[in-house]
């Protein structure tokens, strides 16, 4: 989308209610100062997603981070704006999957069950397509800020990981002077996030090595000494002691889990 047309697309926007251009089939959250929507645009079957935050409480970076992103792995950008009742608003694409985090819960409840093994390949596989996607995102200089389960979306079809939820992203280059709150995450955040510094990359490392002991240990008899090497020291507390990159850590659990 060029900037003129990006211009002429909030203008429109700004002239209309939010509630005379769309249908709402579903509240998906309800904040205080922000609601997520599953809603079309009237005379339109086609779903997207539609946030609404007040502006003072609006991260400027979420924007610019998805409006810069393309990849299958990341849910797209379809425009942003201000309603009439200066409302901050955002259309993203509505991507039909189950979070991660239900994912992880549904293989829980197999574990154990004669006949009703969970799918260690699959595991595998949707963690290192998952740590792709936060390599690409790194390499576009963009920190995600809440990698957790529940952001992490398996569509339904061929498409696989997708990344969702850029409330809390910041730009890589200034991640360490700024921070958001995350408080409904922390069971995945670093020590130092929860001592209340701001996300780094060795920091999305911890999250990502967390997340890799809940998907890659219950599905194996006795998890393997390389495997469980590599995610402790992805989740050491000491970032310095971590790897120095995604793509070393990315090197070496593909390399593990090859072996499971």
């Amino acid at each position: 989308m060029t900037w003129i047309e990006n211009h002429w697309q909030q203008l429109r926007f700004n002239r209309l209610d939010f509630e005379r251009k769309y249908v709402v089939d579903q509240v998906l959250s309800q904040k205080p100062r922000s609601q997520v929507f599953l809603t079309r645009r009237r005379g339109s079957r086609q779903q997207t997603i539609m946030k609404l935050i007040e502006r003072t409480a609006a991260n400027p970076q979420e924007v610019e981070c998805l409006r810069s992103l393309k990849h299958p792995g990341i849910a797209r950008y379809l425009g942003h704006g201000v309603t009439r009742d200066r409302r901050q608003w955002m259309e993203m694409e509505y991507i039909d999957g189950i979070p991660l985090s239900a994912w992880l819960d549904e293989q829980s409840r197999f574990k154990g069950k004669a006949g009703n093994a969970p799918d260690r390949g699959q595991a595998k596989a949707i963690f290192l397509q998952l740590v792709s996607v936060v390599q690409y995102l790194h390499c576009c200089g963009w920190i995600h800020g809440d990698l957790s389960p529940q952001n992490i979306l398996i569509s339904a079809g061929d498409r696989g990981v997708v990344l969702i939820d850029f409330e809390h992203a910041c730009s890589s280059d200034i991640s360490n002077v700024k921070t958001m709150p995350r408080k409904h995450s922390l069971s995945y955040a670093s020590p130092h996030e929860e001592a209340g510094g701001a996300t780094t990359e060795a920091c999305e490392q911890y999250s990502l090595g967390k997340i890799g002991f809940m998907m890659l240990a219950p599905f194996v008899d006795q998890v393997g000494q390389k495997l469980q090497a590599v995610l402790v020291r992805a989740t050491s507390a000491n970032p310095e002691d971590r790897y120095p990159n995604l793509f070393a850590f990315a090197g070496e659990i593909e390399n593990a889990v090859s072996k499971i």
